[in-house]
């Protein structure tokens, strides 16, 4: 039970890190596209921690062409 929530608290303040490392990816390059991020993230895919970023509010997603683009949002 202990490794367990041992675990999960590293698991958690890890997504946690990773998410606002997402975050000041995109702040510091509006436009970016997910390839790029993930080259940033060192491999690493950001498919779900994007996808929690837009529901709460903190990117956005644009089609541009075939691409898709991210941007900050206001919040």
């Amino acid at each position: 039970y202990n490794n367990y929530v041992l675990k999960n608290q590293k698991t958690n303040v890890d997504k946690e890190a990773l998410l606002k490392k997402v975050v000041s990816i995109i702040k510091n390059n509006p436009g970016i596209r997910a390839s790029e991020i993930n080259r940033k993230l060192g491999g690493e895919h950001s498919w779900n921690y994007r996808s929690s970023l837009i529901k709460q509010g903190l990117i956005t997603k644009e089609k541009d062409g075939t691409a898709v683009r991210y941007y900050p949002t206001e919040k």
